[in-house]
């Protein structure tokens, strides 16, 4: 087995590890919450780490299947079989994975709509999962999984950055939120790079496994502490009644 299928292999597991440990912080900061809600942040965003362990632990049989393939463009496009284990892998993340932040984001701009939550959520839901079916190939999957992701990343990202500057949800660190998301574009945005440098199948995705793996601690990090903005106040609440 060649170096580069190995160090993605490591990475592909250390990343799931990670996932899964910031799932299971989430989830037992959520119950020991006094009053407890499916659409508090912390079980929100432990469902979302979970599910893309899930997605990971899919990946790495994805890895091993096709470590001797030479072309996975022309491969899916006329193996139905494949092309179907691939699609599967795409209904787990970004469809399934996504759609608990889905809510999170309706939680904080449709906080009293409810309907309105309802229907932009499951029509993102079908729309997403019957693109997915219709696709023909690798190429088109890359593209509809940019398609369904970033429009929710990107709003998540300018969310983010207004409640920092509005100084709300201070139990969040808002911020580090926002720069999380921005770069994890970026490892996105690089990652076909990735697969064309090196040997092998799958070049050097190990480094993009890797390089995203530290975004999403970046973002586990700002569900977890909270925002700066919340010791001022604090601080600024007690010269008040010093005075």
């Amino acid at each position: 087995m060649e170096k580069n299928l190995i160090l993605l292999f490591g990475c592909t597991v250390l990343k799931i590890v990670a996932l899964s440990l910031l799932g299971y912080f989430l989830i037992n900061k959520w119950k020991r919450q006094s009053k407890k809600y499916y659409t508090d942040f912390p079980f929100l965003m432990s469902i979302t780490f979970f599910g893309y362990a899930l997605a990971k632990i899919y990946d790495l049989c994805l890895y091993y299947i096709f470590r001797d393939t030479p072309d996975l463009e022309l491969l899916t496009e006329f193996d139905p079989t494949l092309l179907i284990i691939v699609k599967i892998r795409f209904v787990l993340c970004p469809v399934l994975v996504i759609a608990p932040y889905l809510v999170l984001m309706m939680m904080i701009w449709f906080q009293d709509r409810v309907r309105t939550q309802k229907i932009i959520g499951v029509s993102w839901i079908i729309l997403s999962l019957l693109s997915i079916i219709v696709v023909q190939n690798y190429s088109q999957i890359l593209i509809v999984n940019a398609l369904v992701a970033f429009p929710i990343i990107l709003l998540s990202i300018i969310s983010f950055f207004v409640l920092n500057h509005q100084k709300k949800l201070h139990e969040i660190n808002s911020l580090v939120l926002a720069i999380a998301w921005s770069l994890y574009v970026c490892t996105q945005l690089l990652r076909p790079l990735w697969i064309t440098l090196g040997s092998g199948t799958w070049g050097l995705t190990w480094v993009g496994e890797l390089v995203e793996l530290l975004t999403l601690v970046m973002i586990g990090i700002g569900f977890i502490i909270p925002a700066n903005y919340r010791k001022i106040q604090g601080t600024n609440l007690m010269k008040t009644a010093v005075y």
